[in-house]
């Protein structure tokens, strides 16, 4: 799970330091800038997911991207299970 938070927040900072340029309808040039939220999410083993399902797996990093949004968006977060 941490490899991937890694990964999702190179990911998320290479996407921010970059301008996009866009034409206005008056013609001129305009520079926006670009962000992106991600969710990630794991299982401790492969097994898990036979058990698990990979919708599940999904359905958690979906979470955790939803998450990074109510956040304030331009993050990431990693899924976290409830307390039991």
């Amino acid at each position: 799970l941490q490899g991937a938070r890694v990964v999702a927040e190179r990911l998320r900072a290479a996407i921010a330091a970059e301008r996009a340029v866009v034409e206005t309808h008056a013609g001129e040039p305009r520079e926006l800038a670009v962000t992106a939220s991600f969710g990630v999410a794991a299982v401790e083993e492969l097994a898990d997911v036979a058990l698990e399902g990979c919708e599940r797996l999904l359905a958690r990093a979906d979470a955790s991207l939803y998450r990074s949004k109510r956040l304030g968006r331009n993050c990431v977060t990693a899924y976290a299970a409830p307390a039991a």
